[in-house]
């Protein structure tokens, strides 16, 4: 025996089919249009790429048009203390590695030495401090992340101005 279809329902369940499709395609439509506005301000402030590939892979706070999660960039800045962080020998490491003929150094690696932090201030007056370690490509994207840091929040200060 077949049953029959409730035109009704059926006429329901088709709106609000078309009713989801019509709200998924305004959020696509709404993600694209965001995606294409934050290229085009990124394209306008290439700060935010250079800090932002700094921060990859660091505790580092990346941004989004100017905005942090700790707070915004506008009015704020970042300062690198590089205390002589390097990684180094100890004398313990080098007399062991001596004694085993390089053996145990290199199981063992070097230490490391020194310290070094960024100091960040956001422009809600927030303030962050980060430790680096001293790895030199870490020093080195610590570097490059504070330049970027201070260069995005000057030129949003001059846009504002």
């Amino acid at each position: 025996m077949f049953f029959k279809q409730d035109p009704e329902k059926t006429a329901q369940k088709a709106a609000a089919k078309a009713e989801k499709q019509r709200i998924r395609g305004e959020a696509a439509d709404q993600k694209a249009a965001d995606k294409a506005a934050l290229k085009a301000w990124r394209e306008a402030h290439p700060a935010e790429r250079t800090m932002n590939t700094a921060a990859t892979m660091r505790m580092w706070p990346s941004s989004k048009m100017g905005v942090t999660n700790l707070g915004p960039i506008k009015g704020g800045s970042a300062e690198f203390v590089n205390a002589g962080a390097h990684k180094g020998w100890t004398a313990t490491r080098l007399i062991a590695g001596a004694a085993t003929m390089g053996a145990s150094a290199a199981a063992t690696g070097r230490k490391n030495k020194g310290a070094a932090v960024i100091n960040v201030t956001f422009g809600n007056g927030a303030a962050q401090t980060f430790n680096v370690t001293p790895e030199s490509q870490t020093l080195s994207a610590a570097n490059r992340y504070v330049t970027a840091f201070n260069a995005l929040a000057a030129q949003l200060e001059q846009e504002d101005e």
